[in-house]
């Protein structure tokens, strides 16, 4: 009964983990994906550009012209917004 018990305890475990660890990736897609659709990126979000690959920040955005939000920290990557 204690070993049904200690592997019961061991397999809620590791669902807990794996579930934290696909949530914190599905947070990360999904910030890249609101970047992508928008235009509207958040700071130390990586993507690659016309460029090449660039961390998403103040001196990245004024570098290729576009505009930053100091104030929320984020970046408008599109034209047209």
């Amino acid at each position: 009964m204690k070993n049904f018990l200690f592997t019961l305890l061991i397999l809620i475990i590791l669902c807990l983990i794996i579930f934290i660890i696909a949530a914190f990736f599905t947070y990360l897609n999904d910030d890249l994906d609101f970047c992508l659709d928008t235009g509207v990126c958040k700071e130390n979000l990586q993507l690659n550009t016309e460029y090449g690959l660039i961390t998403i920040n103040e001196e990245t955005c004024n570098k290729y012209n576009w505009k930053w939000d100091a104030k929320r920290r984020y970046c408008k990557i599109k034209n047209n917004l």
